[in-house]
């Protein structure tokens, strides 16, 4: 087992400021329309910032898809976590979402003021068909990322099969491909031959504590055979800033480890690796503290919320069916709209039928996740009081969970079988990205002109390195010309 002995710890600085942080997710929040702003996100963190790599992202992505509420919302608090702990999260959520509040809280006034939303036919159909370019892209890059192995093409086509023909709920999937990749690793200890198809990989020296990015030679840290804590001999300086920022706070500096450890033997070799033993130990307990503290925060303020909300009768109505949509709603923001159509339209009659409709389309011509249909309807019955208890209330639930597991998953994420077991999670999730691309395309791409936008959209995005905000914004205007 490779271990280190620490030094006195240095302090770190921060990988990524709070603004630099409100910066990125502010450009996400603009550009991401539907599930292209899993490829949005992607793009800034892994290729722009250089904030995560790849395999740091796609697990990312695997937690957001595994919690209830919107994915895209989840993924971003997720990130913020990850580079600056609950203020990060905070930013990171708050910047993606703010643009597309501003434009549905504006298009919500227009609405319910002058009888119906201006030009919305036209930008709906145009802005639709661009969307289907956008997201097929996305799929595409993920596609790249996260199916590698053979194992993972299985896992992809599986996933896709179970939604498109026997209609299973993405989290039944998610757990099966899961218990999929669990059965397989035990199995590949056994075949070797199977293990190569699988992409399986022993466990083996990562950075400090284990690390998402692979050393020289292997992948990141976590476990021997044993199932044994390693600790790994290369120095955190390596690490990305994500890693940078957990080490930094769990008490890791970027000296705190010798650049390669040297084999040892008898008491010395007893000696280091009780002293990895150790350092893995206190970060294990700094963690959970962590969590602990960071519940206490987050159940202030979920009490906090429920206080200003209980001020009025309506907002707290609205704002506890929302956070009950929020808690216990999984799969994507898609599944939560017939829950939220039933408590709107059915329940309380806040919305009529055809009200309901022209909220969803506004939702879907605006960026941001199409749950931000919960502004619309805290809009039409408290007015801007009650669109952003909507907005709040419908992601305060999954963004304090995601908070919650965001250290411990991250560092369960460092061990090899875990790596395995999200890297099928994220296999089928993006299986069944495929089944949303079609259904997209069958209800949108219905003539010549929708066609020609997508596939503009697409290539634009994928052949050149014009912002997806610039695509945005030709898209609507071809589409005031095109779809009148």
């Amino acid at each position: 087992m490779s271990t280190q002995v620490r030094k006195e710890s240095v302090p770190v600085e921060a990988p990524a400021g709070l603004r630099d942080i409100a910066r990125t997710f502010l450009g996400i929040g603009l550009a991401s329309f539907s599930l292209a702003a899993l490829g949005e996100a992607k793009r800034w963190v892994t290729e722009k910032r250089k904030w995560f790599t790849d395999e740091e992202y796609m697990q990312g992505l695997g937690l957001a898809q595994l919690l209830p509420g919107a994915p895209t919302v989840n993924l971003s608090a997720y990130l913020g976590y990850r580079l600056r702990g609950l203020p990060g999260a905070a930013v990171a959520t708050v910047s993606f979402l703010l643009p597309c509040f501003v434009l549905m809280l504006l298009l919500s006034h227009l609405y319910l003021h002058y009888g119906r939303a201006p030009l919305v036919a036209g930008l709906f159909r145009g802005l639709g068909a661009l969307v289907v370019g956008l997201v097929f892209n996305t799929v595409l890059n993920l596609w790249k990322s996260g199916v590698k192995t053979g194992f993972n093409w299985l896992l992809a086509l599986a996933g896709f099969a179970m939604v498109f023909w026997f209609k299973l709920g993405v989290i039944k999937i998610l757990l099966i491909a899961g218990a999929a990749s669990l059965v397989l690793l035990r199995l590949s200890g056994r075949y070797p031959r199977l293990a190569r198809w699988a992409g399986g990989r022993s466990a083996v020296r990562g950075k400090c504590s284990g690390s998402g990015r692979p050393a020289a030679g292997g992948t990141g840290g976590g476990a021997d055979k044993a199932g044994n804590r390693s600790v790994s001999p290369a120095r955190c300086s390596d690490a990305s800033p994500a890693e940078t920022s957990d080490m930094a706070r769990n008490g890791c500096a970027p000296d705190d480890v010798s650049p390669r450890a040297r084999p040892a033997g008898g008491i010395e070799e007893l000696r280091a690796q009780s002293a990895g033993h150790a350092i893995a130990v206190a970060t294990d307990h700094k963690i959970w503290r962590g969590t602990v503290i960071l519940a206490v925060w987050l159940v202030l303020i979920l009490a906090v919320d429920l206080l200003l909300i209980h001020l009025r009768t309506p907002l707290w109505q609205m704002g506890t069916q929302f956070l009950r949509i929020g808690a216990v709603v999984f799969g994507s923001g898609y599944a939560m709209l017939p829950f939220i159509q039933d408590t709107v339209v059915n329940q309380f009659a806040w919305l009529t039928n055809q009200q309901f409709a022209v909220a969803l389309a506004l939702s879907l011509i605006t960026p941001g996740p199409v749950t931000i249909i919960g502004a619309f309807i805290g809009y039409k019955v408290a007015g801007f009081t009650g669109a952003l208890t909507g907005m709040v209330n419908m992601y305060l639930p999954a963004w304090g969970m995601t908070n919650l597991a965001a250290a411990p998953y991250a560092r369960a994420g460092r061990v090899d079988a875990v790596k395995q077991v999200i890297g099928g999670i994220v296999a089928a999730f993006i299986g069944t990205l495929w089944v949303v691309v079609f259904k997209l395309a069958a209800d949108t791409l219905v003539d010549v002109s929708a066609w020609a936008m997508a596939l503009a959209a697409f290539a634009v995005q994928r052949f050149t390195r014009v912002d997806t905000v610039w695509i945005v914004l030709a898209g609507a205007l071809v589409s005031l010309v095109l779809f009148r």
